[in-house]
């Protein structure tokens, strides 16, 4: 991998025309960015900064022959294939798969759902502890909360262990 972090790999597939071109390349022979852009009905211009985020991300290889830039998916990636399988499930819906995806899509997040993961924390800790401001906490556990990721009992923000396959899966990710 490449280093970009977390929460900017979370970003790049948490957009329905890039995981869309993850399903077109999955398992199949590796495809040159007009094609690519013809069959999912955008520009080449288009398809081409769009592919290229994934490639940044790691989701994607990209091959040069001669003046054609190739494309092909990447079976060793580990949140790719998660969330591509998880798209190709038989009623599958995009919008829950986007909703769980953008609750990582910001580094405070994940360091939020890092802390909580070793205990329950009332308000003022939690802030404390990750070095985020009040307000930005605030913001970030409502985000948190509204995709089902922690939430408040007793005073204390806890963790949710999730029961859907894809919110365990996100979690073992962003826990590791």
């Amino acid at each position: 991998m490449n280093g970009l972090p977390l929460w900017k790999r979370f970003r790049i597939l948490a957009n329905p025309m890039r995981l869309e071109m993850l399903s077109l390349l999955n398992g199949r022979p590796p495809m040159f960015v007009q094609a690519i852009g013809e069959q999912l009905g955008c520009s080449e211009d288009v398809a081409s900064k769009q592919l290229q985020l994934l490639a940044d991300g790691d989701f994607l290889s990209q091959e040069r022959k001669g003046r054609f830039l190739f494309y092909s998916g990447m079976e060793s990636d580990r949140l790719g294939c998660l969330v591509l399988e998880e798209s190709l499930r038989d009623g599958a819906d995009l919008g829950s798969i986007m909703k769980s995806l953008t609750a990582f899509t910001h580094e405070r997040r994940i360091l939020i759902v890092r802390e909580l993961a070793k205990g329950a924390r009332v308000f003022e800790e939690l802030c404390g502890a990750t070095g985020i401001s009040l307000d930005a906490m605030k913001r970030h556990l409502r985000k948190l909360e509204g995709r089902g990721f922690v939430e408040r009992r007793d005073g204390c923000w806890h963790g949710i262990a999730r029961k859907d396959r894809l919110g365990k899966d996100l979690l073992r990710i962003v826990l590791d």
